[in-house]
């Protein structure tokens, strides 16, 4: 198979900034052999930080660790008061799951229910980003792994290497995602 052919099946990826009066929320998680973790990131229609947090797990499924970011995320905005916001996970399967209602583990069920709770009460589109396209939330999510406890981050005490990341996503950096 030639080079070409590889390259055919690349897909551009890219970090949309949101439309006032909206705010944009990345969550992810991230499981090693040894580690889970969690993290996310809100923007605004700026593409500015308005927070930021990692937190470790204890070691799960992947698909838990996705629904306790996106539980943690949840909180976080009734806490500062956002209800209007996009969501955006790398995990098709937990947006089916919530699309659906779907109770697939009985492990799942009171974090499912806590996130079906919390969504109620705001105005959101749930949607699908590539890893790539949400490279500040796996950022997070991995040192989240790493850590021994949550940190929240905003203003002046924001990682360097996040600090990069979001400036790449502000410019409108494009991703090469190859399937």
């Amino acid at each position: 198979m030639s080079f070409a052919a590889f390259r055919a099946l690349d897909i551009v990826v890219k970090w949309v900034k949101p439309v006032y009066p909206f705010v944009k929320l990345n969550s992810d998680g991230s499981v090693g052999s040894n580690t889970a973790g969690m993290g996310g990131i809100i923007r605004n229609f700026k593409g500015d930080v308005i927070i930021a947090y990692a937190s470790p797990l204890n070691h799960c499924k992947v698909i838990y660790a996705e629904m306790k970011g996106l539980a943690y995320w949840l909180e976080v905005c009734v806490r500062i008061g956002v209800t209007n916001f996009v969501i955006e996970v790398d995990a098709l399967s937990l947006i089916q799951l919530l699309n659906n209602n779907i109770m697939c583990h009985p492990d799942f069920f009171y974090i499912m229910r806590k996130i079906n709770t919390l969504m109620a009460g705001f105005n959101f589109n749930l949607i699908h980003i590539f890893r790539e396209g949400s490279a500040c939330a796996d950022f997070l999510a991995k040192k989240g792994s790493l850590l021994d406890d949550v940190e929240e981050f905003s203003g002046s005490n924001i990682p360097q290497q996040l600090c990069g990341l979001v400036r790449l996503d502000k410019l409108g950096l494009l991703y090469i995602r190859s399937i």
